[in-house]
């Protein structure tokens, strides 16, 4: 392993490792999330049944069976069609609106970044390869790096 690939390591595993399992989380809300939706370490019974293999696909379950009556929109696609989504997502989302963007650190990075610093994106959890972000503006504004 060479010296810039242990320095980025460093820099992006170690703030990622405190917060992973809910750790240094002061709101219950978010700590409950984490620790029981976005990294469960159980097994549900539907995972063979709806022939879930991948830990992603597993996670997108937990989240969908979550936030059952809440409107839930996923942006899985890259580039300009990502931002266009969610600028239409902007227009008709609800305080309960639940919004998963995919592919934050390659593709859509600089949409991550624009979400983030977004007044209208009140709460976001970047998961490393997935975003999630709640426009519930009775919540303080937050990004939480897991």
């Amino acid at each position: 392993m060479n010296l810039r690939r242990t320095i980025h390591l460093l820099f992006t595993a170690l703030p990622r490792a405190l917060h992973r399992r809910g750790y240094g989380i002061q709101s219950p809300w978010a700590y409950e999330l984490v620790r029981d939706v976005l990294f469960e370490p159980l097994h549900y019974y539907a995972y063979e049944e709806e022939r879930l293999n991948t830990p992603l696909e597993r996670q997108l379950y937990r989240i969908r069976n979550h936030y059952q009556g809440c409107p839930i929109i996923i942006i899985g696609t890259k580039g300009e069609a990502a931002a266009l989504q969610y600028e239409e997502t902007l227009q008709k989302a609800t305080p309960d609106t639940v919004l998963i963007i995919e592919h934050i650190h390659d593709e859509n990075a600089e949409l991550w970044t624009c979400i983030v610093h977004d007044q209208r994106a009140i709460i976001t959890f970047d998961m490393r390869q997935r975003g999630l972000v709640f426009f519930d503006k009775k919540r303080i504004k937050q990004n939480y790096l897991l």
